[in-house]
């Protein structure tokens, strides 16, 4: 008798100085973004590839525009309590050349996390 198959779902979550970046991007660079995040939390296989595994930093991740010059760094944590949640938090958002710059920092730091609706299906949005 075969199991029934877990649902995978994903929270989208941004430390306090992340939001504070990430509201200080311009409309377009947010929805490229958006986009992106979108695409990648669509599996837990699109939310942790390889190529984009951030060296020494564990379970990071980074999504690059490489047009505009900004990176977006996210962490995945998953919770495997009945279903599949995994919570994507978002740590920094910056020019190419200053998003590494204090990550180990950023990452280690008490900042307050802030839940986004990013991921929210329709019906939740409705509600």
């Amino acid at each position: 008798m075969q199991q029934p198959k877990k649902e995978f779902r994903t929270r989208l979550t941004f430390k306090k100085s992340a939001k504070k970046e990430w509201d200080n991007l311009g409309s377009t660079l947010r929805e490229k973004f958006k986009k992106l995040l979108r695409k990648r939390a669509a599996s837990r296989e699109a939310l942790t590839p390889k190529k984009h595994q951030l060296s020494g930093v564990d379970r990071c991740y980074k999504i690059k525009l490489k047009q505009d010059g900004y990176r977006l760094v996210y962490q995945v944590t998953e919770n495997k309590a009945g279903d599949i949640t995994v919570t994507v938090t978002v740590i920094t958002v910056d020019r190419r050349e200053d998003v590494y710059e204090g990550l180990k920092a950023k990452l280690g730091s008490l900042d307050a996390l802030f839940e986004s609706p990013l991921f929210a299906t329709q019906e939740e949005e409705d509600e």
